[in-house]
């Protein structure tokens, strides 16, 4: 690969990285907007303040054409970058007629890396309905407790005592009376910041319905079992989400490669073995070609690559793509016998003296 050629490779491909990542925020963006509208609509007693509707439809109309806008552009990046990796020899050698069809149908493992793109498509719905739930139970609770704000019964209670906690929520413990039934007691999550002392006197709201479920004006005393599943709903959502549009972009990518160049039989060797040496994230991959030729590839993170890569020299096998976007295809994995595809990615560009007469055994 000539130095202009992997630098134009490294520009594309990082202008892509850049607009995907952009696609998903203003995804989230478009997705938390449109969950919490929704809500807002079909939720009782919920009512839109001056404009606030039209603020959410231009904010969701603006985070989708960003998104979109994203990824048209990251496309076009792919495209450019796909051009200028198009020249297969710089990472496979030229095709022969002793490639192994014998033993594996290799036409039907091309088309059976379409599946994969396609699960992790299938993860990116999931999660985002997972996040569209997160979302909705955020709105449902501050609806929540914007209704018991403006409906609820307000009575002046008393601060019987204040307790700040360093690994738990901050709470005011307070009494307030409940119609003729005398007085009830309630610990408050405090989270607004505004500082109460014992004694002190305070507005106190509850539901007249379940006088247990209490506020003040600015303690809105949400659920924190609720809230907790909320956050870790969240986290899992977001990550979960990421980590499948990154490996159906990256799937796509191979898929395309592997479709143009085809396979090459090769004889690869994992290293290191097993456990992975300190500092190393995943092994590398030594491949020497039938004309003699070798080149250095990674196996690259993903849920599909790990099962075959044990330490084995000289393994039969068959490389397909290009650049970044390799696959090694083995005759089959640890425990059961149809073809096993693991992603990689290429180190350098194929080297060593052709011809060599090198076999894979």
């Amino acid at each position: 690969m000539t130095l202009g050629m992997d630098r134009g490779t490294t520009t594309h491909r990082r202008w892509q990285n850049t607009f995907l990542a952009g696609a998903i925020v203003f995804g989230f963006a478009a997705v938390g907007d449109a969950a919490g509208t929704v809500y807002a609509l079909t939720a009782p007693g919920y009512v839109f303040e001056d404009g606030e509707f039209a603020g959410e439809l231009t904010v969701f109309v603006l985070a989708a054409v960003l998104m979109l806008g994203c990824v048209a552009l990251g496309r076009w990046h792919d495209r450019r970058r796909a051009a200028l990796v198009a020249e297969h020899e710089h990472w496979l050698p030229a095709p022969t007629g002793h490639d192994g069809r014998g033993e594996v149908d290799l036409d039907v493992e091309i088309a059976r890396l379409r599946p994969l793109m396609l699960r992790s498509a299938g993860f990116v719905l999931v999660w985002l309905a997972v996040l569209a739930g997160v979302v909705a139970g955020f709105v449902a609770m501050s609806a929540s407790a914007e209704h018991l704000l403006k409906t609820g019964t307000r009575v002046t209670g008393e601060v019987l005592g204040v307790y700040r906690h360093s690994r738990a929520d901050d709470i005011i413990y307070v009494a307030y009376p409940v119609g003729t039934s005398g007085y009830r007691y309630a610990d408050i999550v405090w989270d607004s910041g505004r500082p109460y002392t014992e004694g002190q006197q305070i507005t106190v709201i509850y539901d007249r319905a379940d006088p247990d479920r209490v506020r003040t004006p600015d303690e809105t005393n949400d659920d924190q079992t609720w809230m907790w599943v909320q956050v870790i709903g969240t986290i899992a959502g977001v990550s979960g989400l990421v980590l499948s549009l990154i490996a159906a972009v990256n799937w796509r990518r191979r898929y395309r490669a592997v479709r143009a160049t085809g396979w090459r039989l090769a004889s690869v060797t994992v290293v290191p073995d097993y456990p992975i040496r300190r500092g190393r994230h995943l092994p590398d991959i030594e491949v020497a070609y039938r004309d003699g030729t070798r080149i250095t590839l990674r196996a690259a993170t993903s849920s599909h690559g790990s099962v075959p890569l044990k330490h084995e020299p000289n393994r039969r096998a068959w490389i397909g793509g290009t650049d970044r976007d390799m696959v090694v295809l083995f005759p089959h994995g640890r425990r059961r016998r149809p073809p096993y595809a693991v992603p990689a990615y290429a180190l350098n560009s194929r080297t060593g003296a052709k011809n060599a007469g090198l076999r894979p055994s």
